[in-house]
């Protein structure tokens, strides 16, 4: 242990709601093996910077990856080029000890801490970004909204902590903070950056994933299944923060999951995960094997991800129109527009009916028959045509004789109009969902149909080759 004979005790540390603090409270925690600020002790505190400072002082943390990627000139952690010969992990040990310190002082005129509010500002130093990411130089004074010279009001222990965040982050093209509450839930997907680190004394690579939202969706789906229920989820607010700060760039990405989207992709991982590796599939736009699919979540921007995170509807892609056939199962497409598209279970269960109207009819059709009546849904891209294929339908009924309507004036008028205020939008969802209830009931058949088709269209080319003296003599 490098205590090098300092004291942590009457320190408390706390969660303060900024993500690179609480990562690196997360990290501590980790390192510990506790779960509550509060069960820190002394001998914890030690621990951690005795982890840290060995890592820190050597040439792949110190070179490529602190100074290049998240504390240039860092004097605290020694990752100044020109530090190189006094680098030590005694030397970085001291240097963060000497920020404990820092606690006891209560300097009463300073101003309080930006970040928490709990503490007086830290004064030992100035505060840039060689201290904290992304705040500047310091070259320009008037960068920060206060125009201190000192650089931003940040206490010991925001400063202390920050220190520790590089233990818990991953390292992507740029580094990937994953700051999430209940604070359970950030020590869960923050544990295997330290569990790499602990292998290989390197920071995580991630699995070699490039894409921060590919990365935290494929986590989300190993977590749920590994302890088989979506509650953990239940009340879970998760916000990626993806970032390069050196002596050339400081760049920031801030990508928030919404909560509904976190409980769909948890629920489909549970529930139905080979319906929904299907439809994450369709947002490469390629035809996947097993090997592709690792690939591409690895390396490849997904639409499916990108639609979720922008409050896209992803309703077109539970289908396969080609194929004719659904990449899901009904439960899935329910909980998909009950918990993101809100869409009420009364109004789901109404359009299902439908939808089963529809199928009684047209399934008693001949394949050719079927086929244009299928056709003619799949094409309506003006609502006037959604509204003829309605019509049709009620029309194809009378036809065969049943009995009952497809719809009432009420329900029709319901279907069209009454879920959302943008028309051009509503009835394209229904049109979505009744789609995915033909394909998923009439598959078989319409895959029968379409073989049917090209078999009569090779007929009619033969027989147009054969007037011309082609064919057999």
């Amino acid at each position: 242990m490098l205590n090098l004979g300092r004291k942590a005790s009457n320190i408390e540390f706390h969660w303060t709601g900024h993500p690179f603090v609480d990562v690196g409270l997360a990290a501590v925690l980790l390192i510990a093996g506790k779960n509550k600020p509060e069960e820190l002790n002394e001998k914890d505190i030690e621990k951690a910077i005795d982890f840290a400072s060995k890592l820190y002082a050597t040439k792949e943390w110190s070179s490529s990856y602190l100074h290049g990627m998240i504390f240039p000139n860092s004097g605290i952690l020694m990752a100044n080029p020109s530090m190189t010969k006094k680098r030590s992990p005694e030397a970085i040990a001291k240097n963060l000890w000497s920020i404990l310190e820092e606690f006891k002082a209560n300097n009463r005129d300073s101003p309080k801490c930006v970040l928490c509010g709990r503490r007086p500002a830290y004064t030992k130093k100035e505060v840039y970004l060689s201290v904290f990411p992304l705040l500047g130089t310091g070259g320009v004074p008037n960068f920060f909204h206060s125009a201190n010279t000192r650089g931003a009001d940040i206490c010991t222990h925001c400063v202390f902590l920050t220190q520790f965040m590089p233990l818990a982050s991953y390292r992507l093209p740029r580094v990937l903070v994953i700051h999430a509450y209940p604070y359970k839930l950030m020590l869960e997907l923050s544990k295997e950056a330290l569990g790499d680190i602990k292998k290989s004394k390197l920071a995580s690579q991630a699995r070699g994933f490039r894409r921060p939202e590919n990365f935290l969706f494929h986590l989300v789906g190993e977590i749920t299944r590994k302890i088989e229920r979506d509650e953990f989820w239940e009340s879970a607010s998760v916000t990626l923060y993806y970032f390069i700060c050196n002596n050339q760039n400081q760049i920031l990405d801030v990508i928030h999951i919404p909560t509904p989207v976190l409980r769909f992709v948890a629920y489909a991982n549970r529930v139905d995960p080979a319906g929904w590796k299907h439809i994450v599939s369709m947002g490469w736009r390629e035809q996947l094997d097993e090997n592709d699919f690792e690939k591409f979540e690895r390396e490849r921007q997904n639409i499916i991800y990108s639609r979720l995170l922008n409050n896209e509807s992803i309703l077109p892609y539970f289908y396969n129109s080609k194929e004719r056939k659904v990449n899901a199962k009904w439960n899935l497409l329910a909980f998909y527009c009950s918990e993101v598209l809100g869409l009420d279970k009364e109004v789901l269960d109404f359009i299902r009916d439908v939808g089963d109207r529809i199928v009684e009819t047209i399934g008693k059709l001949p394949d050719h028959k079927l086929d244009d009546e299928v056709r003619n849904l799949e094409r309506a891209e003006k609502l006037y045509q959604f509204e003829a294929f309605f019509i049709r339908i009620e029309k194809l009924r009378q036809n065969l004789g049943i009995e009952t309507p497809l719809m009432t004036f009420d329900e029709f008028a319901r279907i069209l109009t009454a879920y959302g205020e943008d028309i051009n939008i509503s009835w394209k969802t229904v049109k979505n969902l009744l789609l995915f209830r033909i394909y998923e009931k009439l598959h078989d058949k319409l895959m029968k149909s379409v073989e049917s088709k090209k078999i009569e269209e090779m007929r009619v080319e033969e027989s147009e080759y054969a007037i011309y003296g082609g064919g057999e003599e």
